[in-house]
């Protein structure tokens, strides 16, 4: 009976130890944290079911390419290779090979972004666009920012190359990007596009898409590590990375594309120990030291 006692005040003892004790953040998070990146990290790998989405590779103390991939099911849909120059520490050029935003047309973009040498920030982009050796369309954006230097506006104007007329440009079509901001994260990127026949100078089309993220939490976003100017050059070609450069992460994500229903995708995340996503409930992120 005695040493049953003293079994019975072992177990309870050990359940007031481990009651006092700090919670296994695994246990807490629910899942295990292998890499334990402690100091700065950037975003490696972003999967989901079908495969990888993206592929961040530095080399030389600076991101040097990119990998990104889209799927229909498990069927590759789109995929482009982006490769990053620099003069210094800034971005002087980008390549993005690959097939179009949406489609099937391999080509090829080059991106020059000229910037404001007393702040740093990209104050315009020239993008050409490349099918094979043809030049097929040349555009320029023109970015505006606020008082605590984010950018809110990108205007985009666009032209046809003419073969006969090479270095002449008409800009018949325009996209205007506004991006608001909930405290450091990006609450609403509002993506307008009108398609105007030069000829009459009349409106053939306007799309405009909405991208709206509500419900922020204080965790880390995945891609704290990528610089802001890298974000707006990407997403010139593709407007919902502007949520990119939010520091939080959001609960929900609401776009409406014209007069067609919204539609609304909600996250469930789990964190590492260091509160960085590993995932959102349809994708995975991996991480690797920032480069030094």
């Amino acid at each position: 009976m005695k040493r049953l006692l003293q079994f019975f005040s072992l177990i309870i003892g050990l359940a007031v130890f481990n009651s006092c004790a700090e919670s296994d953040p695994a246990a807490v998070y629910g899942f295990e944290d292998p890499n334990d990146i402690s100091g700065p990290r950037m975003i490696k790998k972003v999967l989901n079911e079908s495969g990888m989405l993206e592929h961040y590779e530095p080399n030389q103390g600076k991101l040097f390419k990119v990998t990104r991939n889209t799927y229909s099911g498990t069927a590759a849909q789109e995929n482009q290779n982006i490769v990053l120059y620099y003069l210094g520490s800034r971005i002087s050029k980008m390549e993005v090979i690959g097939t179009v935003p949406g489609g099937t047309t391999s080509g090829r973009y080059i991106l020059i972004p000229n910037y404001d040498n007393t702040t740093g920030r990209m104050v315009s982009l020239m993008n050409d666009f490349y099918v094979g050796t043809t030049h097929k369309n040349h555009s320029i954006s023109i970015f505006e920012y606020d008082g605590a230097g984010r950018v809110t506006k990108a205007y985009k104007k666009t032209a046809a190359v003419n073969p006969a007329t090479p270095n002449i440009y008409v800009y018949p079509n325009t996209v205007t990007d506004a991006i608001t901001y909930d405290g450091p994260n990006v609450a609403k990127v509002e993506s307008s596009k009108n398609v105007l026949d030069i000829s009459s100078g009349v409106i053939l089309s306007t799309v405009k898409n909405t991208y709206e993220y509500v419900n922020y939490d204080w965790r880390n976003n995945p891609y704290l590590g990528i610089s802001d100017n890298y974000i707006i050059n990407i997403a010139s070609i593709f407007p919902d990375m502007y949520s990119y450069m939010s520091d939080n992460n959001p609960a929900k994500m609401k776009f409406t594309s014209g007069s067609l229903p919204m539609v609304e995708t909600v996250y469930s995340y789990k964190f590492d120990t260091h509160n960085y996503p590993v995932s959102n409930g349809t994708k995975s992120y991996t991480y690797q030291p920032a480069p030094q």
